[in-house]
């Protein structure tokens, strides 16, 4: 048996960020394309929630991972610092 990080419940406030970055990923995989998007959805979910920024970068870089652009996120935070453990 395998240990798995322990993905949080979807969030309704990813829902469309997901849904962009997947579309990102298809067309540019991990190339320079791709991780531009990356930032500027990143930023664009920052500036609207400025309280919540860990949880959602996070959150975002498990996508990331989900998606196969890095093989292992680098999680920001006391409790999640360094990467996630696949």
């Amino acid at each position: 048996m395998c240990a798995h990080a322990v993905r949080p419940t979807p969030d309704p406030i990813l829902d469309a960020i997901r849904e962009r970055l997947q579309q990102q990923h298809a067309l540019h995989q991990r190339g320079a394309l791709f991780w531009t998007a990356y930032q500027g959805l990143q930023l664009e979910l920052v500036r609207g929630h400025p309280l919540d920024h860990e949880r959602l970068c996070n959150a975002m870089a498990n996508m990331a991972e989900d998606l196969g652009a890095v093989e292992h996120a680098q999680l920001i935070g006391n409790r999640n610092a360094g990467s996630t453990s696949r």
